[in-house]
């Protein structure tokens, strides 16, 4: 906008235009806001991709770098937890006692002990029953709870080669101590010969079978 006044100076007037300056207006206030807006977020982002790019070397150089293995458990609490696993294998029977029931099996035998149902521990019977394969062993028996109608049935079902003893009072398996069934042992003729004394079965399980 311009504002005028008038000089008079001899015989003509002098117009002596003075500018003012504009107001600014309500469109130009909001298009400078845009604009700095945008340059805060511009700045915003340049700031975020170098920290993603030193991040991401960082992570580089960490996997270049030697890692050091995780630490293992002190032997104190090894020591403990070895002595309560073998705590409850103290009540075991000597190896020597004989078993009545078991005498009728002549030679080797690889013996499992069920303390519940037949069904429920199939897949460790096949596993056991692997073992009495490749050991070379006459059939594995079969000690449980069930009848032995029904026992046989189960075993037949799924293709598992094995004798049956019932032991529907547990009498067996409490002069055992088959705890944590089903717990396995090895019998000849009727007598004690082995006896698992792991939970873990490792790969020397088949020649202390035999």
């Amino acid at each position: 906008m311009r504002g005028e006044f008038r000089e008079k100076g001899g015989d003509k007037d002098v117009q002596v235009l003075k500018k003012i300056p504009a107001k600014k207006t309500k469109r130009g206030s909001v298009r400078e806001a845009k604009g700095m807006r945008g340059k805060f977020l511009d700045r915003v982002l340049i700031v975020l991709i170098v920290a993603l790019v030193i991040a991401n070397g960082l992570l580089i150089g960490r996997n270049w770098l030697p890692q050091k293995s995780p630490s293992s458990p002190p032997k104190w609490w090894l020591e403990i937890i070895k002595t309560i696993q073998q705590k409850p294998f103290e009540n075991d029977p000597p190896l020597g006692i004989e078993i009545d029931a078991l005498k009728r099996f002549p030679g080797r035998r690889l013996v499992i002990v069920l303390d519940r149902c037949t069904e429920c521990v199939l897949g460790t019977l096949k596993m056991w029953a692997e073992i009495t394969k490749a050991t070379g062993l006459p059939k594995m028996v079969v000690v449980t709870k069930d009848s032995l109608e029904e026992a046989k049935r189960i075993l037949r079902q799924h293709g598992i080669d094995a004798e049956v003893v019932t032991d529907h009072q547990g009498s067996i398996s409490q002069k055992l101590n088959a705890f944590a069934p089903p717990r396995a042992y090895a019998f000849e003729s009727g007598r004690l010969v082995w006896k698992q004394v792991s939970l873990n079965l490792g790969r020397g399980t088949n020649l202390e079978v035999r």
